[in-house]
Formats: structure tokens, C-alpha cells, sequence
């Protein structure tokens, strides 16, 4: 497991890996994890939407909610946005913290007037259990209050040094469950 206290969260460009190094990390140690995901998904009509979900290292959970619609041209419609942020991503938040590992992927601007997620999220980032996230790379009044945190350290991931991140949070010292591969901890 991850050190008590340990808040990490990637930052970087779309697409460069900052979701996947949270996935192979889990896979390869083997640690539980909860806590919430957002993610894209073609629409039926041309228009990409946007869901929070649980956390699930294996599949997209069938709970999921409306976050936004990209309608295209640059337009995303976000209608009740702070009402599924505050309701349903903090309940999601609420019930995280049972397992090795909370996840936060990933935070960003659209949280930036939903209060009761942002306090579930302060909440988290001050408990024992480790959180692993993902943090866009844009300035908020919320994602700058994570950054400043003084549990939570945030990487910069790219292309080139995205292997290189998961090698460093895989060699923090306690990061692998107990016999989760390791030979020297087996009997």
C-alpha cells in the first residue's frame, strides 16, 4: 500500500497517459481502489457526453451520470452540472475510502462552483488513506487549493516521461500489497 498521507496527482496534456498510469499501477500491485472517474463516450447522434461514475479498476459501472454534452464546434452543454457534482460525486466521495487507494479522475474546471464535492474532496485529501488523481492543468480557486495542499504532491506527465512516472510511484516505499508479487514476502 501507499504510505498513509500520500495524496499524488498527475497533471498534463489530454491523452498523454495520466489515467493510464493510475491503471497500471493498480494492476500491477495489486491494491484495491474506489473513489470516482469521469469519462467520455460517444452520444448516438454525433455529440460526445461526459459521465461520473464509481471507480471501477475493471469496467465502465452501469451507474453512471450526465455531466456534459459536447455538442460540437467548441459547445459543451453542462445544465444541472453542480447539481450532479454535488449530489452524486459527493456521495460517490462519501462512501470512498474503504480500499488500499481513492481515485480522483479526474478534477477540473467543472467542479469549480459544486461546494459539497469539493468539500468531500478537501475531506479525503486529509484522511489516512492514500489518493491517487488525476488535476488539470488550468488555475482554479478549487484545483489550486489541491495543488497547495500539504499532502498532495502533483506531476507533470508527458509522453516522454510517462513510463518514467510509473516507475517512480511504483518504487515508493510501501506501494505494492503484501504478496502481491513480491518473492522476498512470500513464506
Amino acid at each position: 500500500m501507499l504510505p498513509k498521507n500520500t495524496n499524488i496527482f498527475f497533471t498534463g496534456e489530454i491523452q498523454v497517459g495520466k489515467s493510464t498510469i493510475i491503471r497500471r499501477y493498480l494492476s500491477l500491485t495489486g491494491l484495491s481502489a474506489d473513489g470516482f472517474m469521469t469519462y467520455w463516450e460517444p452520444g448516438g447522434d454525433g455529440t460526445r457526453n461526459l459521465y461520473l461514475s464509481r471507480f471501477d479498476c475493471d469496467a465502465r459501472p452501469a451507474e453512471r451520470y450526465l455531466l456534459a454534452r459536447d455538442e460540437g464546434l467548441g459547445r459543451v452543454k453542462t445544465d444541472n452540472i453542480n447539481a450532479a457534482f454535488d449530489r452524486h460525486g459527493a456521495d460517490i466521495l462519501r462512501a470512498s475510502g474503504k480500499r488500499d487507494v481513492i481515485i480522483m479522475d479526474e478534477l477540473g474546471k467543472l467542479e469549480s462552483d459544486a461546494q459539497d464535492f469539493q468539500r468531500a474532496v478537501m475531506q479525503l485529501l486529509d484522511s489516512d488513506t492514500p489518493v491517487l488523481g488525476v488535476i488539470k492543468p488550468i488555475r482554479t480557486e478549487f484545483l489550486n487549493k489541491i495543488r497547495n495542499d500539504r499532502l498532495s504532491i502533483v506531476r507533470e506527465v508527458t509522453v516522454q516521461n510517462r513510463d518514467a512516472e510509473l516507475q517512480r510511484l511504483l518504487s515508493i516505499p510501501n506501494s505494492r500489497k503484501p504478496d502481491s508479487g513480491d518473492p522476498s514476502r512470500r513464506g
